[in-house]
């Protein structure tokens, strides 16, 4: 899971943060939108002292999925309760993406029995307009496949996050627990730093150090190197 980057709220322990608007506000700006609640500028924005202030701005600015697709400008992002939260990927998070991908592709045309999708927007709450989560991986075998639907309402088959050096496991925990309420099968947790993974089931949780594989994917076998290290070439 890429390092996040929050706008139009962010919850920083006791303190409520608001943008608005996107641009930085000046002092000025700021008092006429606070209308009296008192608060502090930081860096263009807002920084409320009270919880209801800043639940007030934050309903106001709830975006729905359509809208946020619009500001995101093809830029990555989940969407939690109307927040967009950028997706951003530095270069070890990225190259895992891609051979892990590519390893995934391969192994579909050799055995099509689903598909591997990056960055694949899931409607988890069809009625709530406010959600959509992104899993970095998404693998989705051919009985759950829905060519009709422009965003998945189940969360994907194996569900697969690539850790960013920041993230806390709690929360990727939690991130887990959710795919599986919604439909998930397996989630991939996959460290390119310290190089493994873990491999989390409803049920179980195993650390992968060498060789992947899965209960999904029969014949599925990948040295966790190749999707660490990129391919040597020869001249």
């Amino acid at each position: 899971m890429a390092t996040v980057v929050e706008e139009h709220a962010i919850l920083e322990e006791e303190q409520q943060v608001v943008s608005l608007p996107p641009n930085k506000l000046t002092l000025e700006q700021a008092n006429k939108l606070a209308s009296g609640h008192p608060f502090e500028l930081i860096d263009g924005r807002i920084v409320f002292k009270d919880d209801e202030a800043a639940g007030i701005f934050q309903l106001k600015n709830k975006l729905t999925l359509e809208q946020a697709n619009k500001v995101a400008d093809g830029r990555p992002f989940e969407l939690i309760e109307g927040r967009m939260v950028f997706k951003m990927a530095d270069y070890d998070h990225s190259q895992t993406q891609m051979l892990l991908g590519d390893k995934l592709l391969d192994y579909f045309i050799a055995n099509p029995i689903g598909r591997v999708l990056p960055q694949l927007t899931h409607r988890l709450w069809p009625e709530n307009p406010y959600q959509g989560r992104l899993p970095d991986l998404s693998v989705i075998l051919n009985e759950h496949f829905q060519e009709t639907e422009r965003y998945p309402t189940r969360a994907p088959d194996i569900a697969i996050e690539i850790i960013s050096e920041d993230d806390v496991w709690t929360k990727l925990f939690s991130k887990a627990k959710l795919y599986f309420a919604k439909g998930s099968r397996e989630v991939w947790l996959v460290d390119p730093y310290e190089k493994n993974m873990m491999v989390l089931t409803p049920t179980s949780r195993r650390w992968v150090l060498d060789t992947l594989t899965s209960e999904l994917l029969p014949g599925f076998q990948v040295d966790l190197k190749d999707i660490f290290t990129w391919p040597a070439t020869t001249k």
